[in-house]
């Protein structure tokens, strides 16, 4: 085998593709290669495991990106093992830049259905929020509710991201959606441990308290907010209908948003 093959290494059978050595951009067709591979072979899920790669240069990573984020779009979900603090840099480049070349789309079933498997990583919740806000350019939502939309599942997005981090290089995100003739579904979930949602206090008018927030933001302009604790992690699920007039839910309190504070939950 030559130094290319020993680089870019399939496994048909563990659908895994195994980076070796020093990876650079002659490699970037062999990775993209290996990945149609084991899509075209039906695989619903593929290991990208970097445990022996020395160094990863930019072209490698930005073609790791592209196929990862080509397969989340045809149903197939991508594991990271073994990535250093480096290659994790370098792949958040990649998604920061694929993200302003192209609106990534993921794997979608009737019409306005959307489901993403990403990475937990922060640059991962601006892909969602862009998805979210295709979705909803052609919706019945008025302007006012799409931005509320997109700040709440933008505020889940950045919790599970938050929460996910700690559980390693193969934690993923991921978010389903679903629209119907009432309204909108969404649904984040994450490895995290479970919690008390209900023992979130309420931030104090003109006040941020970092933790409690997001949580009540969500709740503040959604009409349903749900958490499920199981064997996935930790799922939140976010509606919103078609129509109906924004209520504030008992016990919350109108709140004036420090400016910056949105983001941190």
């Amino acid at each position: 085998m030559g130094a290319s093959d020993a680089a870019v290494m399939m496994d048909g059978r563990s659908a895994t593709i195994r980076l070796r050595d020093t990876l650079t951009a002659q490699h970037a067709p062999e990775i993209r290669d290996a990945f149609r591979t084991l899509i075209a072979r039906g695989h619903e899920c593929i290991t990208v495991d970097a445990a022996k790669a020395a160094e990863v240069e930019s072209p490698c990573a930005l073609a790791l990106v592209e196929a990862a984020q080509a397969a989340h779009e045809r149903g197939v979900q991508v594991k990271w093992a073994g990535l250093t603090p480096r290659l994790r840099e370098l792949l958040s480049a990649g998604v920061a830049e694929t993200r302003g070349q192209r609106a990534p789309s993921g794997r979608r079933g009737g019409r306005g259905d959307l489901a993403l498997d990403l990475p937990c990583i922060p640059e991962s919740v601006a892909l969602i929020r862009s998805n979210i806000t295709r979705l909803l350019a052609e919706s019945a939502f008025t302007a006012t509710e799409v931005d509320d939309i997109i700040l709440a599942v933008g505020e889940a997005a950045a919790n599970a991201v938050r929460h996910g981090l700690r559980f390693g290089d193969e934690c993923l995100l991921r978010m389903r959606c679903h629209a119907g003739p009432s309204g909108l579904s969404f649904e984040i979930t994450d490895p995290g441990d479970g919690f008390d949602p209900e023992r979130v206090r309420v931030p104090d008018a003109g006040g941020y308290h970092e933790g409690g927030l997001g949580i009540y933001v969500m709740r503040r302009v959604m009409d349903e907010v749900t958490y499920t604790f199981d064997a996935r992690g930790t799922t939140v699920r976010l509606v919103k209908r078609l129509g109906r007039p924004r209520i504030t839910p008992k016990g919350v309190r109108p709140l004036r948003m420090p400016q910056g504070a949105v983001g941190v939950a």
